[in-house]
């Protein structure tokens, strides 16, 4: 388990869905049209992307490193460099600190065949919104220290992994300037953890 963390609400005080209608609607996307009473508009009509909520985990070695692996990504066509991460399993009301936990040890076990290593802590460094004009899908952000590689990934759902790198600081730094690190979750990430302090 990881320390105690907040959860992410949608619903606001002094915002009012006046209407609502999706015009589609599948398992991992629905696509809605709706009208909302603002704070500040009386009216302002949006189309809203239906996402689960998700975790996203940086995996630390104990000599400090950090873990990435390199996925395939239809939508953009290309492998990315990135940290795992994947949905939870749950309608957004039904997500519980529990369910965050679990699915962030899942995604390692997953994706990288690791697992948080003996006297290991997972540490919540809060949420974010990977694209709030379309969607309000949000992301949890964790550090797992010290992790340990014990099997093979074992990817879900027509997912596609390749290589998997270990990576200084400051190499991931290099990463990010570069370019080959173009993904918000791993950027996110890595904003949150050099805001921490947690890399040097």
């Amino acid at each position: 388990m990881s320390a105690d963390f907040d959860l992410c609400k949608i619903d606001q005080v002094g915002w009012e869905r006046t209407s609502s209608h999706f015009v589609d609607a599948g398992p991992h996307v629905g696509v809605e049209q709706a009208t909302f009473r603002t704070p500040a508009r009386a009216s302002a009509s949006w189309t809203i992307v239906h996402r689960k909520a998700a975790v996203a985990i940086a995996p630390m070695l104990d000599d400090g490193r950090l873990v990435l692996l390199s996925q395939e990504r239809i939508p953009v066509q290309r492998m990315t460099w990135e940290f795992p991460a994947g949905q939870i399993d749950a309608p957004l009301a039904e997500v519980s600190k529990e369910l965050v936990d679990r699915a962030a040890i899942t995604e390692l076990r997953e994706e990288l065949g690791a697992e948080l290593a003996k006297g290991a802590t997972l540490q919540p460094l809060g949420w974010y919104f990977p694209s709030p004009g379309f969607t309000q899908e949000h992301i949890y952000l964790f550090l797992a220290r010290p992790v340990r590689i014990v099997a093979q990934a074992t990817p879900q759902h027509g997912e596609s992994f390749g290589d998997v790198r270990y990576v200084t600081p400051d190499e991931l730094r290099d990463m990010i300037a570069r370019n080959e690190i173009n993904n918000s979750l791993t950027l996110a990430l890595f904003a949150k953890l050099t805001a921490l302090r947690l890399i040097d």
